[in-house]
């Protein structure tokens, strides 16, 4: 095989190890399956690439929702249902509101602050 080839594989054999083995430690016990999580550290560092194969196929936890230890997660104020419908309801009840009576159009404002005796139409 050539020299390239051989190193080559050595790279992803290498990434990959790291890749499995940091998963499997950064993984939170309670949640993997199957073996401890110290087992599954250690079947990925000595046996490369079918430890890891089987770690992520029968060791990985699976996916979601998941409490993390009482801590919600931030949401984004656009992404929150609640913020949404208390802001839609917010709007609902200003636009209900009656317009109070004493408020003037500003077209008739602006028609009270031009010379009497001007045409409005005519701004030159």
């Amino acid at each position: 095989m050539p020299l390239r080839l051989l190193i080559f594989i050595a790279v992803v054999w290498l990434l990959f190890t790291v890749f499995v083995t940091v998963f499997a430690a950064s993984a939170n016990k309670n949640e993997v399956r199957n073996l401890p999580k110290w087992v599954w550290i250690l079947i990925c560092l000595a046996v490369p690439i079918v430890g890891g194969l089987l770690y992520l196929v029968l060791g990985r936890p699976l996916g979601g929702p998941r409490s993390r230890g009482g801590k919600s997660r931030v949401v984004a104020p656009d992404d929150d249902p609640a913020f949404l419908r208390d802001l839609s309801s917010k709007l609902e009840t200003k636009d209900e509101t009656p317009k109070d009576p004493e408020a003037k159009d500003p077209e008739e404002k602006d028609s009270k602050d031009q010379d009497p005796g001007s045409d409005p139409k005519d701004k030159s």
